[in-house]
């Protein structure tokens, strides 16, 4: 006799023992052996799920990594701001690789900006608290807003300013 393992198409293999003639003598699934886990495999678990937790705190609630981002994105907002005259396309770029800013303590992100050769204005709407930011060369005019309840950045726009 011939064990056959046979696969189907709603679960694990049909494992079948053939007669010399081909006929199916018997037929069982396989069943999954139940290992209780040892000391060392709650470890694992426990500290999976530490990690998944350490994660995702760190990726939220980080304002340095947050400031570190917009200093970045100034920089490089200022160096397209010094020579790009004639296209919109890069600071649309720039706009999506950087943005949305999350978790940025409001003062250390207006400190950030503020270091900007190109800052324009910088306003405050009570009503909404929400800081609007507006950088500028002579020919294109970047911005975007910032909400301080919600620690995020709400819009990122840039425009070809025509003289």
């Amino acid at each position: 006799m011939t064990t056959v393992p046979v696969t189907g198409q709603f679960g694990p293999p049909l494992f079948s023992v053939l007669s010399k003639k081909g006929v199916v003598v018997d037929a069982k699934w396989p069943t999954p052996k139940r290992r209780r886990l040892g000391s060392t495999g709650y470890l694992a678990v426990v500290g999976a799920l530490f990690l998944c937790v350490a994660q995702v705190s760190s990726a939220r609630g980080d304002s340095a990594s947050c400031i570190a981002k917009v200093s970045a994105y100034v920089a490089e907002l200022d160096a397209l701001l010094s020579k790009e005259r004639n296209w919109i396309t890069p600071y649309d770029d720039l706009n999506e690789r950087y943005f949305p800013f999350r978790d940025c303590e409001a003062d250390a992100l207006l400190d950030a900006i503020r270091r900007s050769s190109f800052i324009r204005s910088i306003s405050y709407g009570s009503r909404t608290k929400e800081y609007l930011i507006h950088f500028s060369s002579d020919e294109v005019l970047v911005g975007f807003g910032y909400l301080v309840s919600e620690k995020k950045s709400t819009f990122s726009t840039a425009l070809w300013v025509h003289k």
